[in-house]
């Protein structure tokens, strides 16, 4: 039987028992196996036919559900640097301004009402190196990484929304955040 250890696959079989979807996983699991030293192709092979199996078995909710849930990170440095920034700065175009001179790879903006994490490339180690589209089913991890980050920033709830994907063949990836209980 082939290896199923990569921390990706793991996440991803973690998230959907946590969704009750427990045969699911077992199954998609033995026909989809990742291995820790599986290659970008492999990897990007593998995002593939998770895309696939999600969107072919589960409503759009569910699918986002169990993909938000098995999102890597965030960093533990880059949440404590925003945080700091926003504990000493709450007036937004401010605290803005200021995370944007930290170069963390992502700009932040503000238009009011919410806020928006923007990538001007895709960073995800499964799919970043092979220049193909894939399924917005795939980048709805980023929205778990996102959700997770910024509440642990504004101390509540947000919301967030994928606006924008690289793997969707735009030109940046942005997620709309909105504080929920202002």
């Amino acid at each position: 039987m082939a290896k199923n250890d990569n921390p990706h696959a793991l996440r991803l079989l973690e998230s959907m028992s946590k969704h009750g979807k427990d045969t699911e996983a077992a199954e998609f699991a033995e026909a989809n196996p990742l291995a820790k030293s599986a290659d970008f192709n492999k990897k990007y092979e593998w995002a593939q036919n998770v895309c696939t199996f999600l969107d072919e078995n589960f409503d759009d909710e569910t699918v986002k559900a169990i993909r938000m849930d098995c999102a890597c990170g965030p960093e533990h440095g880059k949440g404590a640097k925003i945080k700091a920034l926003y504990e000493k700065e709450k007036e937004p175009n401010v605290f803005v301004e200021k995370v944007n001179k930290l170069n963390l790879g992502f700009t932040l903006e503000y238009d009011g009402t919410y806020f928006y994490l923007i990538y001007p490339q895709c960073y995800c180690s499964c799919v970043k190196r092979v220049d193909e589209k894939l399924s917005k089913t795939w980048c709805y991890c980023t929205l778990g990484y996102s959700k997770r980050m910024f509440e642990n920033i504004f101390d509540k709830e947000v919301q967030v929304e994928l606006l924008t994907s690289i793997k969707q063949g735009d030109s940046d990836c942005r997620i709309q955040i909105k504080q929920v209980n202002l």
